[in-house]
C-alpha cells in the first residue's frame, strides 16, 4: 500500500471513533474478546511462524509467553474495565461551597502500537487490549524481522475486527518511519533505545503522547544472605528466557568478592544440566539472525581482547557458536571492565557478566551514575541493606529472588524510567496509559470564581488575601527555623 493508503486507514479509524463516540463496557468487552479469538483461533500458526521466523524457538515458549500472557491481561481487563470507567467523585472541602466535581476516564481516539521481535504477540496484544479496553481505536505495527508472523496475523485480524475498528500494517503496508509519523492520538513502542528515539522525535511532530518501553542493562546482585546456588541457577535460567533476548533479562552479576569462583560453577553447572546439547536443539532459541549472532560474538572477542575471561556451558563434542542455526552455548565472563564494549552496550543475548565487590555500597556506586536499567534484581534476604540499595539506584522495576514478578503481576504498573523509557501499563495502568482523565467541575450556586478573581478588588479581599500569604510566610519561616 502507499503512504495515502495508510493514511486512510488512520483517517477511517478517526472518522468511526469521533461519529461513534466513547464505546460502552459491552462493546469493549466484545472487541477483547475478539482478540481473544484471534489468538487462540490462529494459535498453532502463529506460533509455527515465529518458530521458523526464528529458526529455533520452541512453540512452547511462544504459548506460555506470548499467547497465554496476553489471554491473562485480556481476561483482567474485561473483569475490571466497567469499574474503571465510572465517573470518580472526589469529596474535598470545595463541596462545602456548593462545588461539585467528577472525573471521567475517556478514551484518547487512535492508537498506534509498535511491537519488536522477541515477544512479538505479547508486546503486540497487551498494550492493544488495554487501548481497546480504554475504548479507543487501534493500529498495530508488528516486527518486520518476523515475516511469516506478520503474514498471518494480516490475515488473521480482518477475519475478527473491522478496519476501523483495529488493523495490523505490515512492511508491505508502509515502513516504521511512516507509521510512526502518523498523527496519532497516543503511540506505543517496545524496542531499543536507540530506534526509541526516533520514535519520540517522529511523534514530537504531531505532539502525539508516547509510551516507550525499552531496554537497558539490568543487574542482578547477589547479597550475602543469598543462597549462592539457587541465586546462579534463577539468575542463569532468567538469562537464558529467548537466549537473553529479553529486555528484562540480566545482563550482569554483582557477586561478594569470596563467593565468586563458587557462582561461576554453579552458573555453568546449572546451564550444563539445563541443556545437556545447544547445536541442534529444537527446545534452545536461535539469535534471530545474523548481525545479532555477530554482534554478540563480537562482543566476546573485544572482551577476551582486552583480558576478561570467557568460559562456555559448551555440551561435549560441540562448538560454542553454530553459525548455521545461529545457537550460542550459555557463557559467562568475568574479569570485566569499562574499557570493553560488553560492559557498555546491552547485551541481548546467552551471555552473563560477572562482577565482585566487596561491599554493597561499592554496587550502588557503580550503578547509579549509569543509565537507568528497566529491571534490577536483588537476591539475598537482607532488607536493610536492599532497602539502601532500592532508596540510591534508579531502575523501571525492581525484583527479590526471582525473574519477572512485576511483570507478571496485573496490579503492578511495568515500565522504564530514563533511557529505559517511560510511562507504563498492565491492568488499570494500561487503561489509563490510553485514557484522557478528564474532568468537571460545576457551580450550582450564585459564588462565582471568575467574579472572585476579575479587578476590580474590594478592601475586604485584598486584606483577606494578605492575611492569607502572612499566615503561610509564618508557618514556612517556622519550619525553616527549626532546621
Amino acid at each position: 500500500m502507499t503512504t495515502q493508503t495508510l493514511q486512510d486507514l488512520f483517517d477511517s479509524q478517526r472518522t468511526a471513533f469521533l461519529a461513534d463516540g466513547p464505546a460502552p463496557a459491552q462493546t469493549r468487552i466484545d472487541r477483547i474478546d475478539r482478540l481473544k479469538a484471534m489468538l487462540l483461533d490462529g494459535g498453532d500458526r502463529l506460533t509455527a511462524a515465529i518458530r521458523d521466523d526464528y529458526g529455533t524457538r520452541p512453540e512452547s515458549l511462544s504459548l506460555i509467553a506470548d499467547v497465554v500472557s496476553g489471554l491473562n491481561e485480556m481476561t483482567y481487563l474485561q473483569k475490571n474495565l466497567t469499574a474503571w470507567m465510572r465517573p470518580e467523585r472526589p469529596q474535598p472541602l470545595a463541596r462545602l461551597f456548593g462545588v461539585t466535581m467528577e472525573t471521567h476516564a475517556v478514551p484518547l481516539g487512535v492508537v498506534g502500537i509498535i511491537a519488536p521481535w522477541n515477544f512479538p504477540l505479547q508486546l503486540l496484544v497487551q498494550p492493544a487490549a488495554a487501548a481497546l479496553a480504554a475504548g479507543n481505536r487501534v493500529m498495530l505495527r508488528p516486527s518486520s524481522a518476523l515475516p511469516r508472523m506478520c503474514a498471518v496475523l494480516a490475515e488473521l485480524a480482518p477475519q475478527y475486527f473491522a478496519p476501523e475498528e483495529l488493523v495490523v500494517v505490515t512492511k508491505e503496508t508502509a515502513s516504521g518511519a511512516q507509521f510512526a509519523a502518523l498523527p496519532f492520538d497516543h503511540l506505543f513502542f517496545t524496542g531499543s533505545t536507540e530506534t526509541g528515539r526516533k520514535i519520540q522525535r517522529a511523534a514530537a511532530d504531531n505532539l502525539t503522547p508516547v509510551t516507550l518501553e525499552l531496554g537497558g542493562k539490568n543487574p542482578a546482585v547477589v547479597s550475602r544472605t543469598a543462597d549462592l546456588r539457587r541465586a546462579a541457577d534463577r539468575i542463569g535460567a532468567a538469562r537464558m528466557v529467548n537466549s537473553g533476548q529479553t529486555c528484562l533479562s540480566p545482563d550482569y552479576a554483582f557477586v561478594p568478592e569470596e563467593s565468586a569462583d563458587a557462582f561461576v560453577e554453579a552458573l555453568l553447572d546449572g546451564w550444563r544440566k539445563r541443556y545437556p546439547a545447544v547445536s541442534g536443539n529444537d527446545q534452545y532459541v536461535s539469535i534471530i539472525d545474523d548481525d545479532a549472532y555477530r554482534r554478540i560474538l563480537g562482543l566476546l572477542d573485544d572482551a577476551r581482547a582486552k583480558g576478561a575471561t570467557v568460559r562456555s556451558a559448551t555440551p561435549a563434542g560441540e562448538e560454542p557458536a553454530d553459525p548455521v542455526r545461529r545457537q550460542i552455548a550459555p557463557t559467562v565472563v568475568t574479569g570485566v571492565n569499562d574499557a570493553m564494549e560488553i560492559s557498555r552496550e546491552e547485551i541481548f543475548g546467552p551471555v552473563l557478566a560477572v562482577h565482585t565487590y566487596g561491599s554493597v555500597d561499592e554496587v550502588i556506586d557503580h550503578l547509579a551514575p549509569r543509565p537507568s536499567p528497566l529491571g534490577a534484581y536483588w537476591y539475598g534476604d537482607d532488607d536493610a541493606a536492599f532497602r539502601r540499595f532500592f532508596a540510591r539506584t534508579r531502575s523501571g522495576s525492581v525484583n527479590r529472588n526471582d525473574f519477572g514478578l512485576v511483570n507478571a503481576m496485573h496490579h503492578l504498573p511495568f515500565g522504564g524510567v530514563g533511557h529505559s523509557g517511560m510511562g507504563d501499563y498492565h491492568g488499570k495502568f494500561g487503561f489509563d496509559t490510553f485514557s484522557h482523565h478528564r474532568p468537571i467541575a460545576a457551580q450550582p450556586t450564585p459564588l462565582s470564581l471568575a467574579s472572585i478573581i476579575a479587578t476590580p478588588h474590594s478592601r475586604r479581599l485584598a486584606k483577606g488575601v494578605a492575611r492569607y500569604a502572612g499566615q503561610q510566610r509564618k508557618a514556612v519561616t517556622k519550619r525553616l527555623g527549626s532546621r
